[in-house]
C-alpha cells in the first residue's frame, strides 16, 4: 500500500490523499475545547448555559460593516505541550473570568473532512463570582461578548458542540 501524499501545505493546514485516493484536511496541532458554563436558574431544576457571541475569522465583512457574532459555548484550540483539560480551563479564564476545575463532556470529530478532536467539558458555575475576563488581546475577542440563556438554547445553537452538549447535559443535570 503506497503511503499518504501530501498535495498541499502551509504552517497551518496540510491537504492530504490517502494510499486509496481520499483527500483530507489536516490542521496541525489545533485541536479544541468547547466549555459549557452552566448555573442554576430562577427556578428549581432550571439551568442556564453561557453562550459565548463571537465572530467566525472566515467570515469577513465588507469595509464599514461589522462583524455577524455566531453562538457557540466557550472555545479554543489546544497549545502544543497543553492538555484538552489545561486549555478548558485557560480559556474559561481567558474569555469568561471563571477559575474553575471542568468535567468532561466527551469528545468527537469535528468533520470527517479533518482530523481536529474537539474536547468537550461543562462547569457549574452556580454562585460564582468571575473576575474580569483577561481575553488575548486579539481583536475578534474584543468584540466577542458573553450572555446566559436558558439551557434549550443551545439545542438551537448552529455549532455542532452545543446540540451534543445539550443532550448530554440534559443527562447530567
Amino acid at each position: 500500500m503506497r503511503p499518504e501524499k501530501v498535495i498541499f501545505s502551509t504552517d497551518w493546514i496540510t491537504i492530504k490523499e490517502t494510499a486509496r485516493g481520499f483527500h483530507y484536511l489536516e490542521r496541525k496541532g489545533r485541536d479544541s475545547v468547547a466549555i459549557f458554563l452552566v448555573r442554576q436558574g430562577k427556578s428549581q431544576g432550571e439551568y442556564e448555559v453561557l453562550i459565548r457571541q463571537q465572530p467566525l475569522c472566515i467570515d469577513i465583512p465588507d469595509i464599514n460593516q461589522e462583524h455577524r457574532l455566531y453562538s457557540c459555548p466557550i472555545t479554543g484550540g489546544i497549545d502544543q505541550g497543553e492538555s484538552p483539560e489545561e486549555t478548558a480551563v485557560r480559556e474559561v479564564y481567558e474569555e469568561a473570568g471563571f477559575s474553575v476545575q471542568v468535567l468532561p463532556l466527551g469528545k468527537y470529530i469535528v468533520g470527517t473532512q479533518t482530523n481536529e478532536i474537539c474536547y468537550m467539558y461543562y462547569a457549574d458555575v452556580t454562585g460564582i463570582e468571575p473576575e474580569i475576563a483577561q481575553q488575548d488581546g486579539s481583536y475578534f475577542e474584543s468584540i466577542s461578548k458573553n450572555e446566559w440563556y436558558a439551557l434549550d438554547y443551545l439545542n438551537e445553537c448552529d455549532y455542532g458542540a452545543c446540540q451534543l452538549g445539550y443532550f448530554r447535559l440534559l443527562d447530567i443535570l
